[in-house]
């Protein structure tokens, strides 16, 4: 232990409030009479603070009451802490108004999810003197930050769940296999993802989730890699280009799907889910900013956004995979699109 803290823990506090009440009395006599005290003990209380301290801090005699050089700055000390309690009850009455600090976030990449984008708004518009300082890393590495301290909450899925982290679940993630406008299975379905195993693959490399990993060896996908790229969006470009297949998150892909430049080749019951939590540290030092963001967070994931809220297999309406292909009236882009909606509804 060092030794301000040593001091900090062994010093008696009640002494420098009795030191303090001295001074502002401007006696001894004074003040045992404003804290109703003995003498005596007003007396005690300061020879304790000046044994502790190893200085003389004040003079009594027949020219009346004075403080030392060490008295008067230890005086200076104390009323600044004075002060400052003093204002405790009003910074808390005006917490949500005047809170100021900056709130460290580390993310997965591309991460879309509406009620933790509510979440984010709610936090800036209560709190808008905080400064969100965001990050992006690879889902391994955000665990790791939040256990050493260095940062106050990350957002990523996870492989084995560390005792000193918390896990709050904000959404379940979809993805499924998709391919772009320009590939040559776009417009067709599946209905198996082995059926897939021949094909080229792009990978996400260190930022595919252990979860979707499993999931891509079990149904023999990636045999045949045709890119690699760290970056969940430029893993997208790569699969719009036409290079190859890719796994990517529903949310994700969704716009895109749209706009028929990407396809699903499977029924998203077929796909592969990954829980996102949001994780702190339980024995991070306190801090306000990140304890009223962990309590946003608390309110919103009291039931986690939209992919967690799928129907249960019995409510699941049946997939009709005879759904007119050659049907050349809907058009790829449509029927991608009633893929995806017929599930979200």
């Amino acid at each position: 232990m060092k030794v301000s803290q040593k001091f900090c823990v062994d010093l008696d506090w009640n002494l420098l409030k009795i030191f303090h009440s001295i001074v502002e009395a401007n006696g001894v006599s004074s003040a045992a009479n404003a804290l109703w005290r003995k003498q005596s003990t007003i007396s005690l209380a300061l020879q304790r603070l000046e044994k502790n301290l190893g200085k003389k801090l004040c003079r009594r005699g027949p020219a009346g009451f004075a403080l030392t050089e060490e008295g008067r700055l230890l005086f200076e000390c104390v009323s600044e802490v004075y002060a400052k309690i003093n204002r405790i009850p009003d910074c808390l009455d005006n917490a949500s108004e005047e809170l100021r600090g900056r709130l460290h976030l580390r993310t997965i990449s591309n991460f879309v999810c509406p009620k933790f984008d509510k979440l984010l708004m709610s936090y800036s518009s209560r709190y808008p003197l905080v400064e969100l300082h965001i990050e992006v890393a690879p889902w391994e590495a955000i665990s790791l930050a939040v256990l050493r301290n260095e940062v106050d909450v990350g957002i990523a899925p996870v492989h084995a769940q560390y005792p000193e982290l918390r896990y709050q679940l904000l959404t379940r993630e979809m993805h499924m296999v998709y391919c772009g406008k320009r590939h040559h299975l776009y417009g067709k379905t599946f209905d198996a993802v082995d059926k897939l195993a021949h094909e080229p693959i792009i990978l996400t490399g260190a930022d595919e989730p252990d979860s979707l990993t499993y999931y891509r060896l079990r149904h023999g996908l990636g045999k045949r890699v045709t890119a690699t790229t760290p970056n969940l969006e430029e893993a997208k470009r790569l699969a719009i280009l036409g290079l190859g297949l890719c796994l990517l998150p529903n949310r994700m892909a969704a716009a895109d799907v749209r706009k028929g430049l990407l396809w699903p080749l499977t029924p998203q019951a077929l796909g592969s889910h990954c829980n996102i939590f949001a994780i702190t540290n339980r024995h991070a030092p306190r801090k306000l900013v990140a304890d009223l963001f962990v309590s946003e967070i608390d309110k919103k994931s009291a039931r986690p956004c939209a992919e967690q809220d799928e129907p249960s297999a019995s409510d699941r309406p049946e997939y009709d995979l005879a759904l007119d292909l050659e049907d050349c009236t809907t058009g790829p882009a449509n029927r991608a699109l009633h893929h995806l909606d017929q599930y979200n509804k």
